[in-house]
């Protein structure tokens, strides 16, 4: 396992990813040799790409999760434990909360993100996304501090279950991406926000179809309308694809995640 993971940090060149890598490696670590049920802070869909990588190396010695709270959720937060009915039985109700604000409340999501990351709380906020005003997922171990920080700057909220937050199902993203080619590895990366080499190896391992086909070449090429699904990391569809005057591809993606 050592040489797997010294691999795997040496592919990674951005010093911050490398850095909460090692940070999750450490993690799974503890848990293997102390057992129990540990549980990380939110999860980009990059950390959660290298949380599943790390969880490989631990096949059959431990047993992982990732929820975000809602359907769709971009921003999840790892489960991981030594006992398979630790993972299978968790409440979900007691890591995740979810916080309404008012549509009649003049704020932004980006002026939210601003306030957590100046009380260094981000890693501890989940998706942030516009559904009859703002609805937000979080840590349950921070509602205190976030209901302070909301307070503070006089933004009135109520929570939410995470059954009540479930009824509001979050918009599709559109994606707008030029592209030299119509390549899968290209354009999953740009639909998904990972790099092309992360994509080859989400299609080499088999857990894409386009389609609902099973795709295991990175040079297939898509089409107008063609459906992508990546196993536990979302789906995209390919709503236009223009070519442009210097011979390239304009492209309108519209990206969901999955449940």
């Amino acid at each position: 396992m050592g040489q797997k993971i010294d691999e795997l940090f040496l592919e990674i060149k951005d010093k911050k990813i490398k850095e909460k890598v090692r940070e999750l490696y450490d993690v799974f670590q503890k848990v293997a040799q102390k057992g129990g049920l540990y549980v990380t802070g939110f999860l980009s869909l990059t950390e959660q790409y290298y949380f599943q990588r790390i969880s490989g190396y631990f096949t059959n010695e431990l047993y992982t999760s990732l929820y975000g709270g809602v359907d769709g959720a971009e921003r999840k937060r790892g489960f991981i434990s030594d006992k398979i009915e630790l993972i299978e039985y968790i409440d979900y109700n007691k890591y995740l909360v979810g916080i309404s604000i008012n549509p009649e409340e003049k704020i932004s999501i980006s002026f939210l993100k601003e306030i957590f990351e100046k009380n260094v709380l981000l890693d501890k906020v989940g998706d942030i996304w516009y559904s009859d005003g703002i609805k937000m997922v979080l840590a349950s171990e921070t509602l205190f501090e976030v209901q302070k920080i909301l307070g503070e700057n006089n933004i009135n909220f109520e929570l939410l279950t995470l059954d009540q937050l479930k009824t509001y199902s979050k918009a599709t993203r559109i994606i707008r991406t030029t592209e030299s080619s119509k390549r899968l590895d290209s354009i999953g990366g740009a639909a998904l926000g990972i790099s092309r080499s992360k994509m080859q190896t989400y299609i080499k391992a088999g857990v894409v179809t386009v389609n609902g086909k099973k795709v295991a070449d990175t040079h297939y090429e898509l089409e107008e309308g063609d459906v992508v699904i990546v196993q536990e990391l979302g789906n995209f569809k390919i709503n236009k694809i223009n070519v442009t005057p210097k011979g390239k591809f304009y492209m309108e993606i519209e990206r969901s995640l999955r449940r």
